[in-house]
């Protein structure tokens, strides 16, 4: 495999890690350093530059940011000081169960890949499913593709490349665009909105990158 492959590998897994980390938690100062360096304006999508456009634009304005994002985290995941109407919890097992519960087959089925992968969950306070996890172990994935392949190891490449698609398909095209869509649902500032519009755009991007594999 040549250096672009790697290349490419990584790229995808420092995309995937850094969404994982914006949903998984509130954001901190080390998370802004990383939003503030960033350029997306190359990036084919025109949904992930208006979305990244709208998070600078929260970061740029606001006077009390890491307080501002605390508040606007817990209303658009958590519900927090919404008495009624729209939240999106951040679970696959809320998206694809009858019930809308937390802990359901997709929550079992992913525990199991994580497993089989030998795949410590990142943060022990939160699901399996959900999306912050999700999203870091396709980045994981990612990287191992990279490396498997400055190994020359075909065989296992391949079959990460399986796992990559088919994780991709049932545990993240599955569910998130009415997650996604959800969140712009909630009234909340515009950073999160940002967050899920490239979300959207880099998960449109991935689907087209294994269609034109096959």
């Amino acid at each position: 495999m040549d250096e672009k492959f790697s290349e490419v590998m990584n790229s995808r897994a420092a995309v995937y890690k850094l969404l994982g980390r914006l949903f998984r938690k509130e954001a901190d100062e080390e998370l802004m350093g990383q939003l503030r360096v960033l350029d997306f304006s190359e990036v084919p999508s025109a949904k992930v530059k208006d979305g990244f456009k709208k998070m600078k634009s929260v970061v740029a304005d606001s006077s009390n940011l890491l307080d501002d994002l605390a508040v606007d985290y817990a209303r658009v995941f958590l519900g927090a000081g919404i008495a009624e109407g729209l939240v999106a919890f951040p679970f696959e097992s809320v998206y694809t169960s009858k019930d809308r519960l937390v802990m359901q087959d997709a929550y079992e089925q992913v525990l199991r890949i994580y497993r089989s992968n030998c795949v410590e969950k990142i943060d022990a306070d939160l699901y399996e499913d959900h999306i912050g996890l999700e999203l870091e172990f396709m980045g994981h994935l990612c990287a191992q593709a990279a490396q498997l392949a400055a190994e020359g190891k075909e065989t296992e490449l391949s079959a990460n490349f399986d796992l990559q698609q088919s994780f991709l398909v049932k545990h993240l095209l599955n569910w998130t665009p009415d997650f996604l869509k959800d969140i712009q649902g909630v009234p909340a500032t515009d950073f999160y909105k940002g967050v899920a519009l490239v979300t959207e755009g880099f998960l449109e991007m991935e689907k087209e990158f294994f269609l034109d594999d096959n």
